[in-house]
This record gives structure tokens, C-alpha cells and sequence, in this order.
């Protein structure tokens, strides 16, 4: 089945023979005539791959007969990068001006004799190919393009009948589609919902339970199922409508079909529809709207871009079965009688086994209906160790079904799916990388000369994603795609399809074969790992993965590393990251092919080998924390392939070299490090115009060490940020503030860096200047703001207006007194006041008073419009954050007033005055104005309180606290009790009690406080830590029985654990860490049955 990646390679060939790069090398080395022969002998092979693939699982010869072919393509594809990177190196070395190597390597004798050695190598693979492609005869093979192989498919017809007995629990779902069919709301003549989900899962099943119902059927005038064709023929589908709705040139089946549905209240049903193109669709839907109203259509999909063109509601995503539901289907199927067997081994063993079918339903019952004949143990072992795709496919419909997916994929599509059987299951793959590594086998193509392959590799990534390959996506902070997952099944496909081509390599290798070409390794490389002979042997490897972290910090001997890379000649793809290398072999720069070298965290390499720039072919290179390295190579300029240069915490480096801005490819640069001109006069240092021809930057950038440009401030004009228009974020650094004439320097600076208007991220750190840059206002699109270690900031912009700004943090930031310096009247003018914030962050500001500054005027001085002016401000603190869900004040000792926050719901105080904790919540919990059940403290998860001198929480906000799940004191001095507290806490799930010296939580022995302890139905989760009074733990702590987790730390005054501690039955975890007193134990302590973690240290009493 790895045919898909024979497809790619022989295709690639054919598009690279045919390039003016290719035919420009065959003038020049006198070659051209061999290569055309070439490219018609591999354009002949090509032609008949589909044909062949499909044929070989019954013809051994033609399976032998595409090994051969694949060994002599990829060599031919090798030979061909070598030639292309010949013609890289000669241009780099022209553009450097090295006049005696250009001399050498344009000499008449050089390029007569190249010629004929390259005349050689294309020959002789030539002629392997050309014995091949003869034999192709032999097998009567027919030509076809690969956009044919979907389409050919032997289909099975789905119906609608179904037993509902048969059907295991879909009884909510069945419920959430009843409840869409029978909605009589629905303003639409017809309403669409589409069920979507990966094949096996149950989509077919689901729309059967509903079409049979009997409210479905005394709803419907008209119900009709159809099983609708892959080629999404109009024509067809209408007349299929109108066979099933009764018992020919198009207008006559248009006109049938309306007559058949008019003024009719329908049912359609059309299952497994795999058409994208909308204009299908709707010339569709358009024969479907003379009914009466009501009328409802059910698609089934596994593809999210079916669902998006189809539907009128949002679609119906099935899920899997729980664990319970499974194994009761499981049962069914698996065991006499459909009853679990009395063997509890084999119990064991078959719920392991429903494990591995994650869920899907057709898989429980595909693996249960085998193994109802398979009585023996070893028998079932067998399918609890091996992948179920591997178990049988031989009338095994769960292979067959989700292969159907894999068959519609775009042959462009095929390759970059098997490519990712190389993650381990249940593995985040992020997406970026997935990208670059398809980039770097060759995978993406763009036809289209005005995109560039990373947004072509984006549109493969969201195709396989949009058809169900692609599942649990998280995203960043600015909505981006970061990671996804493989369903286990769909990874189990893909293992399948990529064959011996992709292998997850073993401890001692056993499964890495002389024909494998991409591996990764799955377990973490230390420095015991020796290579295996099996690894040796691979010697054409192009990709070489390190998916997993690294464990401990054992280093990778130099030997090892420098063998690994000696040993592939043909890598494309190498991971180094976090081997704790400290030097790079030489040897790297001899990988000709390579296109990804991932060495981020290594911490202690210093410095790359020159060799490194070399690699002409490179395109991504990840230097990602590597905190010690220093300097980049000097001639990094010749990587003129080089598309990712990532260098994020790389906080060691202390200048950028001369001529990076040569690299014009270059999407991503994420850390441009400036230094003074002169600082290594031997070595030349790259001026931040360097970034000026950089204007395909993309993601983030980080510029540090501005604070050398304030002798320069010229040269900011020639990075125009402005014209960068796809960075998404940008952090601008000074390593200090400077002193005042410095400051006003760093003004003028920060005017100059003005980014793009759509920019989402903005991070400055270490400004010196007084006021803001003016240009902030017209970011429109921020997303994040962060303001950091600016010394003398008094005056930030207004941004409350920013509309789609949704966090803020302020960091310190020591002489800002107001956030807002215009007064509260230029805020009431406002019709927003950040309406989309939602995590406000405020640190070490210690000078910030409030929000807006005030206006003192005396009483008797008032006029007119000072009175406005003070009403102004008044109706200011009723001001509130509509959207505001995380607020954290740490270190704002002057802060006394802040704007209402109604509906946050985790906060966050740290040495702030008391009158912020009461003024902000105060009107929370007035019960003039709220009542408990709408409180804004009623939403509030997590509260924590740090370092304030509160004796207790107020009393009043208590009964609206009823929504907290976590609570958190540390360093309160003052705080008395807790008792109090915990009645009023139904919901919390974590309490946290940290440096309270004086709270006493020994007095609640067993009688009126305990049933306060006991109120606490939900915690699961309690840490005491440095309570001095602490002497026995509160009585009441026995009727806690949900308690999972328990830590005592560093209470030296606590003599003993109570026997009751037996009590919690549900006790996971249990630390006692430093009670210097602590003398006994419970005797009863082993009565703790679900204890997993025991720990006790440092308690010296302890017998």
C-alpha cells in the first residue's frame, strides 16, 4: 500500500525534468538529451502505477515488479537533487564573488568532465528503468491517471431499515436528532442537518433510528432514503429521489421531482455523501423547496466541508461510546448468549481489547463478531497486542470502510496522510511542523506561482482535517490551529498504508528494514542507545524523527551522533532536539538532501559548525532553547533555501550575522538580536537592516537589544514594519531603560516600529520612554497587549476602545499612576469600554492608585462643568468589563478603586489593598441589586489571596460564593478561621491553605464544625502548608469522604494523624512532608484501599 509515496516520487520526477531549472543543468553539463529520455521512460512507468497497485495484491510479480521500480526511482530522485543542488552551490558562489572557485568551476575541462560522470549516473539508471517499464506488458496493464482512483469503487447500497434493539447507546443522540426533525421553529421550508463523523463510528446507524421512528413517521408526509453516488450527479440523485418517492432528459426528472414533493412535508435522508463542490449542492437543494414547510434533510458525512455546504443548522458530530456502552455491544457480540463469561482473565483481556475500538462501534462489533469463535486465551491475546487493521482483512468491514475515506483522498493528499504514521498514537502533532516536513519530502506543490507552499500545506492540513483524519485541534491565542491528534483507528490506517516506507522504530530495530525510508523512533534516545546493524543497513533514509522527549539528561556520545549522520546521505528530514548535544559533527554539512534539521533543546551547544551552510537544500532550521548558543554562522547567508529560521529563547545570543537579510525565502524569523556595531570588529554584525528586505515574515517576531539603536535612530526607519504585512505578533525589547535623555530617544524609536494595522500580538519590554507610541490606536486587531519593566511609563493609550482586544497585562511598570490619564469624562464619551477583554493581568505597579485619575476641586469651587466632570467619574465606577472572566492584581499595594468585573470567574489577589477586594465585589453581592442566583460572584471557579492581612472573608459575599471550585490562601498573617467559610462552599473541589500562622484549625474537633467540613460534598483536593497552629487535623475532615488527595507540609506542631483518616475511602494521594513532631501514624492506615501515593519525609519524631 505505500504506493502513494511511489506516486509522489515518479510524478515529482516528471514535474522536475520538465522544469527550466532541470533543462538549464542538461545545456550545461551537456546532458539534456539523457534527460529527456529520462523524464519519457519515467512518464511511461508512471501511467500505469494506479493500475498496478490494484492489481498486485493478486499478482506477486507485479508486486516485485513495483519494488524494483521504487529502488530506481528514488535513486533517480536523488540524482536529481543533486543536480539541482550542484546549480544552488554555483550560484551562492558566484553571488559571494569567490572568483577562483567560480574560474575552477565554469572551466571547460571541469564541465566536460562532470558531464560525462553525470552522463553516466542518468544512463545507467536510465536503462534500469527502461528494462522495467518493458516488463510492464507482461501484466497487461492500462493506463490511468490517479484522479481515477476513487471514482471506481464497488459501493454497498445502504437502506433504512434497522432494529432499534440492535443499536447500543445512541439513546441521546437519537434524542438531539428527533428534537431538530420535529421542530416546528424552524423558519426555513427546508433544514438540513448534517451528521458528521469518522467512518465506522455510527452516522448510518443514527439516521436509520430516527427514519424509523413512529413521531417521524405521523410528522412526514414523505420519507425518502437514498445512498447517494460519489460522483454527486444531480441527474441521477433527483431520479433516485423519485423512485424512492413513487412506487428521462433533465428538465422532465426536474419536473417529476417537484411534482412528487410539492406542498408535501418531507424526510430525505442522504447517507454517505462525500461531494465538496457547492454548485453541486445547490443546484440540488434548488429541485428541493416547492414542499411545505418543515421539511427536513439528513446528510451523513465524514467530511466537515460536506457539512458546511449542506447545512441550515450547525452539524451533529457522533462521538464515540463510553467505555460502558462499548463493552455492553462487546458482550453482545463476543460471548455466548451476548452474557460476560465467568472467566475473569478472559474479562480482563476483552475489555483491553474494546480499549483499543476507542469507541466506534463498528469496530466493537467487527473484532467482537471474530472472537465469538475464538475460544482459546491466546486467541484473545492475540488481538489485545496486534493493531486491529492488522488482525484480519479479509471480510473485515471495518478495514474496508475506512480505507473508503483514504480512497477519496486527492492523490496530493495520500502521501502527506501515510506520512503521519511516523507520530505515535494518542501523540499532538503541531501543525507547523507537520507542514515542514511535508515541505521537506517533496509533498507540497504549488500550481499556482502566486501562493506559496505553506499556505498550499495549510490546505492540506485543514482537507485532511475537514475529513475526519484530523481530530482534537487546539488552537493558540489568536485562533490558529497549534496541535491535533490521530483517531487510533485512522493511525492504524495510516500504519497500514505507508507499509514498510514509514516504520516506528524499536528499541534494537527489528522493524526497520533496507527499504525503509522514513523512521522515527519510538522511545526516548539517551546515551546507552547503541546504533543496531538494522539502522546501519537503511542506508536510504530520508527521514529520521525523534517524536518523544529525551528522559534525564544524559547526552548523545559524539561518536553515535556523528555515525548517525555519516550513515544517511539521503536524509531530507533529521531531529536532533533535546539530545543535550554540545557540539555538531562537521559531517552535517556532507547531507546534501536535507531540508529540516531540528536541534532545539540542546542547552548546552555553543555554536554550529561552518559546515552547516553548506546545506543549500535546508529549509527549516529549529534552534529553538538552546540557551547557550551564542553565535550563528557567518555565512548562514548561502542557505539560500532557508524558509524557518526558529530561535525562540535563545537568550545567549549576542548579535545576528552580516548578510541574513539575503535570505529572501525566509517566512519565519522569531528572534533578530541587535548589538553595538563596533562590539567585534573582526566579525561582521547584521544591522537591524537587515529585516528591511524580510517581507515575508510571517507568525512572531522578537526584536531584542533596541537599546543600541538610540544613537541610530535612522536605521529603524529602514525595517518599515508597516510593510511585514503577515507578521501576526511582534515583542519589541531594550535590555534597560536608559537614563531621561535616553528615554526620549526610545520614544522617537518606538514611533518608528510601527507594525501593520491587522497585527494581533503586541509585547514591549524594557522601554524607556514617558508616554506610548500614538500609533496604537489604529491596531484594531490586537488581540493581546503586554507592557512590561518600562521604568518611567506614565502615560499608556487608550485602549479601552480596542475591539476585538481580549487580554492585557501590565507588568511592572513602577511610576504609572492611572491607566487611563485622560480623566473619567473621556472614558463616558466612550461607547465601549474593552468589550472583548477577557484576562487582565496587573503586576508590580506600585504607584497605580486607580483606573482614571481624579479630579480634586474643592466643594465650594465647583462651576458647571467641573460638577459634570465629577458626575463623570462617579458614573465611571459603575463602569464594568462585560466580557471579563480572568483578573490578577499582584503587588498594587496604592491601588484603592478598579471598574466593576461582574462576571469574572477566576481571581486573583497578591498584596493589593483590602479596599480593592471589598470596593470591587461590594456591589457583586448587594442584594438590592442581585439576588443570589444572578450574583456575579455566583460565577465566580477560583479565588486566590495572597500576602493580604484580611482576618476572614467577608461574611455577606459567602452565600454567593456557591459556583467555587478552587480556593487558595497563602501568606495572609491574620487569617483566624476557616470555619465560616466552608459552609457555604457546596462546590469546592480544591482548598489550598499556605503561611497562615494564625489559623487554628485544630479547635474544630467533632461536634458543630464538623458539620460544616461536612458540607464540602465535592473536595477532592487539600493542601496545608506552614500552619504552626495546626496541631490535629480538623475533626470535621473525616465526613470529607471525596477527598482524593491530601498534603500536610511543613506543620511542625502536628503530633499525630487521627485514626478516623481511615474514613476516606477515596484517598489517592497521600504527602507528609517536614512535621518535625510528628510521632505516630494510624494503626489502621492500610485500611486506605485506594491509596496509590504514599509519601513521608523529613519528619524526624516519626518511629
Amino acid at each position: 500500500m505505500a504506493e502513494a509515496f511511489l506516486f509522489n516520487i515518479a510524478g515529482k520526477i516528471v514535474g522536475r525534468l520538465g522544469s527550466s531549472t532541470l533543462q538549464e543543468i542538461g545545456l550545461f553539463w551537456g546532458v539534456k538529451d539523457e534527460l529527456e529520455k529520462l523524464r519519457d521512460t519515467v512518464s511511461t512507468i508512471n501511467a500505469v502505477l494506479l493500475d498496478a497497485e490494484e492489481q498486485q495484491a493478486k499478482n506477486f510479480a507485479i508486486e516485485d515488479w513495483l519494488r524494483r521500480i521504487k529502488d530506481a526511482v528514488y535513486e533517480a530522485d536523488d540524482l536529481l537533487d543533486d543536480f539541482s543542488t550542484q546549480a544552488l552551490r554555483r550560484e551562492v558562489t558566484t553571488r559571494n564573488h569567490k572568483i577562483k572557485e567560480v574560474r575552477i568551476f565554469l572551466s571547460k575541462s571541469n564541465r566536460v568532465a562532470c558531464g560525462l560522470k553525470m552522463g553516466c549516473k542518468i544512463k545507467e539508471i536510465r536503462k534500469r528503468l527502461d528494462a522495467i517499464a518493458d516488463d510492464r506488458s507482461k501484466f497487461h496493464l492500462t493506463e490511468r491517471t490517479l484522479e481515477m482512483g476513487g471514482a471506481n469503487r464497488e459501493r454497498q447500497q445502504t437502506h433504512s431499515f434497522v432494529r432499534e434493539e440492535e443499536v447500543v447507546g445512541r439513546e441521546e443522540e437519537k434524542k438531539a436528532v428527533l428534537d431538530f426533525l420535529l421542530d416546528t421553529t424552524l423558519e426555513d421550508n427546508v433544514s438540513v442537518i448534517p451528521i458528521v463523523g469518522i467512518g465506522g463510528l455510527g452516522k448510518t446507524r443514527l439516521a436509520q433510528l430516527v427514519y424509523n421512528d413512529k413521531a417521524v413517521h405521523k410528522h412526514f408526509e414523505l420519507k425518502m432514503w437514498l445512498c447517494v453516488p460519489d460522483d454527486f450527479d444531480v441527474k441521477t440523485i433527483a431520479e433516485k429521489i423519485i423512485e424512492c418517492a413513487s412506487d428521462r432528459e433533465m428538465d422532465r426528472v426536474q419536473q417529476d421531482m417537484r411534482k412528487k414533493i410539492e406542498g408535501k412535508r418531507y424526510l430525505l435522508v442522504l447517507d454517505d455523501v462525500w461531494n465538496e463542490n457547492r454548485e453541486r449542492w445547490l443546484n440540488l437543494k434548488s429541485l428541493l423547496m416547492d414542499c411545505a414547510k418543515g421539511s427536513k434533510v439528513i446528510v451523513t458525512t465524514r467530511s466537515e466541508k460536506v457539512a458546511k455546504i449542506t447545512g441550515t443548522v450547525s452539524p451533529f458530530h457522533l462521538l464515540g461510546l463510553d467505555e460502558e456502552r462499548s463493552w455492553v455491544l462487546f458482550t453482545r457480540l463476543a460471548f455466548e448468549k451476548g452474557e460476560e463469561p465467568k472467566n475473569p482473565e478472559l474479562v480482563a483481556i476483552g475489555k483491553e481489547i474494546v480499549k483499543k475500538c476507542v469507541g466506534v462501534p463498528l469496530a466493537i462489533r467487527t473484532i467482537g463478531s471474530l472472537l465469538y469463535f475464538k475460544s482459546s486465551q491466546n486467541d484473545w491475546l492475540y488481538f489485545k497486542t496486534n493493531d486491529l487493521l492488522k488482525i484480519s482483512q479479509q471480510d473485515n468491514d471495518l478495514f474496508a470502510i475506512l480505507k473508503v475515506s483514504y480512497d477519496h483522498l486527492p492523490s496530493c493528499l495520500k502521501n502527506c496522510f501515510a506520512y503521519c504514521s511516523l507520530f505515535p498514537k494518542n501523540f499532538e502533532i503541531e501543525r507547523e511542523t507537520l507542514i515542514q516536513l511535508w515541505m521537506a519530502q517533496g509533498f507540497i506543490e504549488s500550481l499556482d506561482e502566486n501562493r506559496c507552499l505553506e499556505d498550499v500545506g495549510d490546505d492540506y492540513f485543514m482537507s485532511l482535517l475537514c475529513r475526519s483524519f484530523f481530530q482534537d485541534v487546539k488552537t493558540d491565542t489568536y485562533g490558529n490551529i497549534r496541535t491535533c491528534k490521530m483517531h487510533d483507528l485512522i493511525h492504524d490506517l495510516s500504519l497500514f498504508i505507508s507499509g514498510n516506507e514509514c516504520t516506528i522504530g524499536n528499541l534494537n530495530g527489528e522493524n526497520i528494514g533496507e527499504r525503509t525510508h522514513h523512521l522515527s523512533f519510538g522511545f526516548p534516545l539517551n546515551s546507552s542507545w547503541k546504533i543496531p546493524p538494522s539502522l546501519v543497513n537503511a542506508k536510504k533514509l530520508r527521514t529520521c524523527l525523534l517524536p518523544l522527549e529525551p528522559i534525564g539528561q544524559g547526552k548523545l556520545d559524539k561518536p553515535i551522533l556523528d555515525s548517525l549522520i555519516s550513515s544517511f546521505n539521503c536524509l531530507r528530514v533529521l531531529d536532533l532536539h533535546g539530545l543535550n548535544s554540545r557540539t555538531l559533527p562537521n559531517s552535517i554539512g556532507k547531507l546534501n538532501h536535507l531540508r529540516y534539521l531540528d536541534l532545539s533543546k540542546n542547552h548546552e551547544i555553543v555554536m554550529l559548525p561552518p559546515s552547516i551552510t553548506r546545506l543549500q537544500n535546508l529549509q527549516t532550521l529549529k534552534l529553538s532553547h538552546c540557551y547557550k548558543l551564542k553565535v550563528l554562522p557567518r555565512d548562514i547567508k548561502n542557505l539560500t533555501s532557508l524558509r524557518y529560521l526558529e530561535l525562540d529563547n535563545c537568550h545567549g545570543l549576542i548579535y545576528m550575522p552580516f548578510g541574513l537579510g539575503q535570505l529572501i525565502s525566509l517566512k519565519t524569523l522569531t528572534m533578530f538580536v541587535l548589538n553595538k556595531k563596533n562590539a567585534w570588529p573582526y566579525r561582521p554584525i547584521g544591522a537591524i537592516s537587515e529585516l528591511s528586505g524580510l517581507s515575508k515574515l510571517r507568525g512572531h517576531l522578537h526584536i531584542t537589544g533596541l537599546e543600541h539603536l538610540r544613537n541610530d535612530i535612522d536605521e529603524v526607519l529602514a525595517v518599515n514594519l508597516l510593510e511585514k504585512q503577515h507578521l501576526q505578533s511582534i515583542a519589541l525589547n531594550w535590555r534597560n531603560s536608559g537614563d531621561g535623555n535616553e528615554g526620549c530617544r526610545d520614544e522617537y524609536l518606538l514611533e518608528g516600529l510601527q507594525p501593520h494595522s491587522k497585527i494581533k500580538g503586541l509585547y514591549i519590554c524594557g522601554y524607556g520612554g514617558v508616554k506610548f507610541a500614538g500609533w496604537v490606536h489604529s491596531l484594531s486587531n490586537l488581540f493581546d497587549i503586554t507592557i512590561g519593566n518600562c521604568q518611567r511609563l506614565k502615560h499608556l493609550p487608550l485602549l479601552h476602545q480596542l475591539p476585538h482586544l481580549q487580554s492585557l497585562c501590565l507588568d511592572n511598570l513602577p511610576t504609572l499612576e492611572y491607566i487611563c490619564n485622560n480623566g473619567s469624562e473621556e472614558l463616558s464619551r466612550s461607547s465601549a469600554f474593552f468589550p472583548s477583554l477577557k484576562q487582565l493581568r496587573l503586576k508590580d505597579l506600585l504607584n497605580l492608585m486607580e483606573w482614571v485619575r481624579r479630579e480634586v476641586i474643592p466643594l465650594g469651587c465647583q462651576n458647571h462643568d467641573q460638577r459634570h466632570m465629577l458626575k463623570s467619574r462617579d458614573d465611571f465606577l459603575l463602569t464594568s468589563f462585560p466580557c471579563l472572566a480572568v483578573l490578577l492584581i499582584q503587588n498594587c499595594p496604592k491601588l484603592i478603586a478598579m471598574p466593576l468585573h461582574p462576571y469574572v470567574e477566576d481571581l486573583s489577589f497578591a498584596n493589593v489593598n483590602e479596599k480593592v477586594l471589598e470596593q470591587s465585589l461590594r456591589r457583586g453581592w448587594d442584594p438590592m441589586v442581585y439576588s443570589s442566583s444572578n450574583s456575579p460572584l455566583s460565577r465566580l471557579r477560583s479565588l486566590s489571596i495572597e500576602r493580604m492581612s484580611l482576618k476572614r472573608l467577608p461574611h455577606g459575599w459567602l452565600p454567593y460564593l456557591s459556583s467555587l471550585q478552587e480556593l487558595r490562601f497563602a501568606f495572609c498573617p491574620f487569617l483566624s478561621s476557616l470555619s465560616r467559610v466552608v459552609q457555604h462552599l457546596s462546590d469546592l473541589h480544591r482548598l489550598e491553605v499556605h503561611c497562615c500562622k494564625e489559623l487554628n484549625l485544630s479547635n474544630d474537633k467533632d461536634g458543630y464544625y464538623g458539620m460544616e467540613w461536612k458540607l464540602l460534598k465535592r473536595l477532592r483536593f487539600l493542601v496545608l502548608d506552614h500552619i504552626p497552629k495546626l496541631e490535629a487535623l480538623p475533626g470535621g475532615l473525616q465526613h470529607v469522604t471525596t477527598l482524593q488527595h491530601l498534603e500536610i507540609l511543613n506543620c511542625d506542631n502536628l503530633v499525630n494523624l487521627p485514626e478516623w483518616i481511615c474514613n476516606l475511602s477515596l484517598l489517592q494521594e497521600l504527602e507528609i512532608t517536614q512535621c518535625q513532631n510528628l510521632t505516630k501514624l494510624p494503626v489502621r492506615m492500610h485500611e486506605l484501599a485506594s491509596l496509590r501515593k504514599l509519601k513521608i519525609a523529613d519528619c524526624p519524631q516519626l518511629k
